[in-house]
């Protein structure tokens, strides 16, 4: 197994970021003090793609970063190797704070017609959200 098998993961990138944005509030050992790890090295490895972050740390993660836990879940479970599909087939769409408000937003837009994604829509939400990237 390579030393960082999970550093091209969108979980390590999208953490190493927000450990990043929060350097000089707060430490690694806080965040894995609060996380529930006696030694800060396993933040630097999760942050480096040497570990994975287990699911049962994604809520205390995402409460010490200050970031939306079910975003956080979606990229642990892709990470792990888990179909978000068969998940969202299980449990529905898993949205995060974000997310349901732009949802929301739209319900009260369209006065909850459910509107089809047309490809005149689609063009206007990448307009406004970008086009992804691959």
């Amino acid at each position: 197994m390579p030393a960082r098998p999970f550093e091209h993961t969108r979980l390590a990138s999208y953490l190493s970021k927000q450990i990043d944005a929060i350097q000089g509030m707060k430490t690694q050992r806080q965040i894995a003090d609060e996380v529930g790890y006696d030694k800060p090295n396993m933040i630097s490895m999760i942050k480096r793609g040497e570990a994975r972050v287990p699911m049962d740390k994604i809520p205390l993660l995402a409460k010490s970063l200050n970031v939306d836990p079910a975003f956080l879940f979606r990229l642990a479970m892709e990470q792990h190797g888990w179909s978000i599909d068969v998940i969202g087939t299980v449990f529905g769409t898993i949205c995060s704070k974000n997310e349901s408000k732009v949802l929301a937003k739209i319900r009260e837009l369209t006065d909850n017609q459910d509107p089809s994604l047309t490809p005149d829509l689609e063009q206007k939400l990448e307009t406004v959200f970008g086009s992804p990237t691959t």
